[in-house]
């Protein structure tokens, strides 16, 4: 089981999830309080990492007339499917991406309103999640109007870790320069969390808070002052989000495609106003 525990860290899981995943694969079907005994667990703790276990596809639950039992499935199907829902998700996000240069070509642009720019400027590629990180604080720091920022849930250190520093910045930004902003979120604000304190505060200084209500947000997006435009696509989502790939639109002639599609998602109801 150790071997099999340095392959789950691999796969990103946490400690906590590796140990009920395994407590699991062993025992057989458990419920709540079974795996908190088994695998050491705190049962304060063994509801959030099953959930986050059921999302990842490594358990599945068993609902009973009492209380749900939880069963381990097997690491081979566990591949078989992470390794179809990668290709899947690879193949999908190559079309999106061929229809989105697609689109910008066939923008009509008249070369002389590039501001001060040439063409081949105006969107530029970035292939880093460092790089893609740096840019998005940049683009933010740059903003002197209105800033609309589109932020996925995923539930990963490294993602949070960022995610948090993104918002900090934003609220800095509405505190100082006073900034119109739309902030669409893709989680649950839950009380008493430091999400919640954020919120609030743009909220108090002006800005328009969303929750994204429809499962996973599909991209991430930073739009500002309605000229230019971070768009970050996601080259992986299981088991571990990456960040490989991103668009900075450096034009409003080409920024405007993507306002209109989050201006079409928040009337269709995507979207649930924070406050």
């Amino acid at each position: 089981m150790e071997v099999l525990k340095k392959i789950l860290d691999r796969l990103d899981l946490t400690p906590n999830e590796r140990e009920v995943y395994v407590a699991l694969l062993i025992s057989g079907p458990l419920n709540a309080t079974e795996i908190s005994d088994i695998s050491g667990t705190t049962k304060a703790n063994v509801y959030p990492v099953i959930k986050r276990l059921i999302q990842k596809k490594f358990v599945d639950e068993q609902p009973t007339s009492r209380a749900s039992k939880y069963k381990a499935i097997p690491p081979q199907d566990v591949m078989k499917e992470l390794q179809q829902e990668i290709q899947t998700r690879h193949e999908k996000e190559k079309q999106d991406l061929k229809e989105i240069i697609a689109q910008i070509s066939k923008l009509d642009l008249n070369p002389t309103e590039l501001k001060g720019s040439s063409p081949s400027d105006s969107v530029w590629l970035i292939n880093s999640e460092a790089r893609i990180k740096t840019s998005t604080l940049e683009l933010l720091e740059k903003s002197e109007k209105s800033i609309t920022a589109c932020i996925p849930t995923l539930d990963e250190s490294i993602f949070t870790k960022t995610r948090q520093e993104i918002l900090e910045l934003l609220e800095r930004i509405m505190k100082k320069k006073k900034r119109k902003m739309k902030l669409i979120l893709n989680w649950e604000l839950q009380e008493g969390t430091d999400d919640e304190a954020i919120a609030n505060s743009l909220t108090k200084h002006g800005g328009n808070v969303y929750q994204w209500g429809l499962g996973e947000l599909p991209f991430s997006a930073f739009l500002i002052d309605d000229l230019e435009g971070l768009i970050i696509l996601q080259s992986v989502w299981i088991p571990i989000p990456k960040f490989g790939l991103a668009l900075w639109i450096r034009h409003p002639a080409y920024v405007k495609p993507f306002e209109k599609l989050i201006q079409r998602f928040n009337e269709a109801g995507a979207f649930k106003k924070w406050g």
